[in-house]
């Protein structure tokens, strides 16, 4: 460096304001110092401090640096501290009784409600909401505070759900499941192994139940009656009439007919009956066609049309009293089976003649399939099912029917065994459930009918597969729900179930606030317990 270097001003004390050489014109801002001065000036202070303190100026160490330093992290830490504490209480509050109708011991979890002045232990929060009318949650108190009250009787529903909790899809999928043992040795026949009822969409992948293919049947027996399952009715069916099971294509280049297969009560009622397989009843059956067709009333003649939608196939043509209608060719198969007229062949029309002939609508042409039917195999497909299906704000619903080897449930969802289901009931009550664990569904009954409205009962249907009866009084509130109903926290339309279904699901108490009010000394234990499985060999 050389020594005419000029120093560097920002290294100096000099201060860098300029000088005022003009002061009635120019004016400085006051207080105006250098970092280097302010620094300057709090290292005086403490080395006075530390002199009048210690007896020492050389400040080989500083303790009283040390000493701010550590109130201002106790500060810190305190502030810190207070922040959590505030945080906490809004999590974890310590609850009052206050105006809160139900509570809950902290150090036990028992729920209590307030009626009047008393205290009344509760047996469920669904009991303590319809007893105050509204869906609160229990407010967490210490005993002591609960201590502070009269304490009256055991009040509420026994059995009533303690969490409800709807499911947030607002469509109707209930399916009806049945699956049959494979024939045991020595000659013992197939017999179900229970009712499965799932909620929710079925799931259908790999071997699981899935819709049956176009012309797929199953024959099942029930209380010695003989049903043909197809296209979501049940059919009865007489095996003997060969008649109608030729048409049918049931037992044709002399093989057998397949065992019916049985079928448990619950997905028995769950499919809609419809009209039997028999042959339709034509009057004046034999007599000539008032309108001079070379054919008796009750036969079947066949014309050949050429538009896009016959593809060259015959069309079948019964001839009735009132003219003539067109039908399916298992019909026309039926109708020839039972009375051919002596007719070898159907007596072939024009299709100029049919035109110019009367159309007849007497025959109820969809009571019977419209094309041979392939049963089901039992020992490949024992698993059978219902699905009725009605998607939110559809005006009408569904019921289709599956089969598979395995029951159309997903990996996620666990069936759980009814205690009351089982051989017990004849398949009257199910044997088993799936339900999405957590939730439950706001129903309600509706008929049978494809259209018909759901203006029945109201029910809750729980996760374990109780069902419970909603008191529905005619007191109503502003959105339309009774008052039963706000109080249990549901709230939505309710989702449409058949009673076939709903009944299959165990019975459990109605909820209504009358009940709820019953007050208890103690409760009988249940006649018909069952074992949970999970228990069986646990130390006791």
């Amino acid at each position: 460096m050389s020594s005419d270097h000029e120093p560097d001003d920002r290294r100096s004390f000099a201060s860098r304001t300029p000088v005022n050489d003009n002061p009635d014109q120019v004016e400085y801002r006051r207080g105006f110092v250098t970092r280097h001065q302010v620094t300057g000036w709090r290292f005086v202070m403490r080395r006075i401090a530390s002199g009048i303190a210690l007896h020492d100026t050389r400040m080989l160490v500083d303790p009283l640096r040390t000493q701010s330093r550590a109130v201002a992290m106790g500060a810190v830490l305190l502030i810190t501290g207070l922040a959590g504490c505030f945080v906490f209480s809004l999590i974890r509050p310590n609850g009052t009784v206050g105006t809160n109708a139900v509570l809950a011991d902290r150090s036990t979890a028992a729920l209590y409600v307030r009626v009047g002045d008393a205290l009344h232990p509760v047996l469920n929060l669904a009991s303590a909401r319809l007893i105050t009318g509204h869906a609160v949650d229990p407010t967490m108190v210490k005993s002591s505070e609960l201590d502070r009250f009269p304490r009256g009787n055991l009040i509420g529903i026994p059995g009533a759900p303690e969490r409800m909790v709807q499911n947030p899809s607002h469509d109707a999928n209930w399916t009806v499941c049945d699956a049959v043992s494979e024939p045991a040795q020595g000659g013992h026949a197939a017999h179900s192994t229970g009712v499965t009822v799932i909620a929710g969409r079925p799931d259908s992948s790999g071997a699981r139940a899935a819709a049956l293919a176009s012309g797929q049947a199953i024959l099942v027996d029930r209380d010695g009656s003989t049903w043909l399952l197809w296209d979501g009715r049940r059919s009865q069916i007489n095996l003997t009439d060969h008649a109608i099971t030729n048409a049918l294509g049931l037992g044709q280049n002399n093989s057998e007919i397949p065992a019916p297969r049985p079928i448990a009560l619950g997905l028995f009622n769950a499919i809609p009956e419809g009209p039997p397989l028999a042959a339709p009843g034509i009057p004046n059956a034999g007599a000539p066609a008032p309108f001079g067709v070379s054919a008796p009333i009750g036969a079947v003649v066949v014309s050949y049309a050429l538009d896009q939608s016959s593809s060259g196939a015959p069309r079948y043509y019964a001839v009735l009293p009132d003219g003539l209608q067109q039908i399916s060719p298992v019909l026309a198969a039926i109708l020839r089976n039972t009375n051919s007229y002596g007719l070898d062949q159907p007596p072939r029309l024009g299709a100029d003649a049919v035109a110019k002939l009367p159309v007849s609508r007497m025959l109820d042409t969809a009571r019977y399939p419209d094309r041979q039917v392939s049963v089901v195999d039992t020992g490949t497909s024992p698993v059978t099912c219902a699905y009725w299906t009605k998607p939110a704000g559809a005006a009408t619903s569904s019921l289709n029917l599956l089969s598979g080897s395995a029951l159309p449930i997903a990996e996620s969802i666990h069936s759980v065994d009814l205690v009351g289901g089982g051989a017990t009931t004849n398949g009257a009550v199910a044997t088993r459930v799936a339900l999405a664990p957590g939730t439950g569904y706001f129903t309600q009954t509706v008929g049978g009918g494809p259209d018909s409205p759901g203006t029945g009962s109201l029910f809750w249907v729980s996760d374990t597969g109780v069902r419970y009866g909603i008191d529905n009084e005619a007191e109503h509130s502003a959105a339309g729900h009774g008052k039963t109903v706000e109080a249990l926290g549901l709230s939505g339309s309710p989702v449409p179930i058949p009673w076939s279904v709903l009944s299959l699901f165990a019975n459990g108490p109605t909820l209504s606030r009358a009940d709820a009010l019953l007050a208890h000394d103690g409760l009988t234990p249940d006649q018909k317990p069952g074992r949970v499985a999970a228990a069986e060999g646990a130390p006791r």
